[in-house]
């Protein structure tokens, strides 16, 4: 599972292949959440609220490369790596 993204010490991934709903993973400080990319939140898991806010912001400003690499895993491509 590649890391895509790494900003303020969280970690974003993506699973190649992965189920749906469309998602990524984030790690920060010993946690994980799985959050979806069509309307970024929480799907599973958890983060410190902190983190989540970060996480959620930049999944918003992300969303289309988001979407773009998940076309890329249904096609078991690798993701490819998107700026902070």
């Amino acid at each position: 599972m590649p890391c895509i993204c790494e900003f303020d010490g969280i970690q974003i991934y993506m699973y190649v292949p992965d189920h749906n709903p469309p998602h990524f993973h984030a790690r920060v400080s010993g946690l994980e959440a799985q959050i979806t990319i069509a309307n970024p939140d929480i799907l599973r898991g958890e983060l410190d609220r902190i983190a989540q806010r970060k996480v959620i912001a930049w999944a918003h400003k992300r969303q289309r490369e988001l979407e773009s690499n998940w076309r890329r895993i249904e096609q078991h491509l690798p993701p490819e790596e998107i700026a902070p």
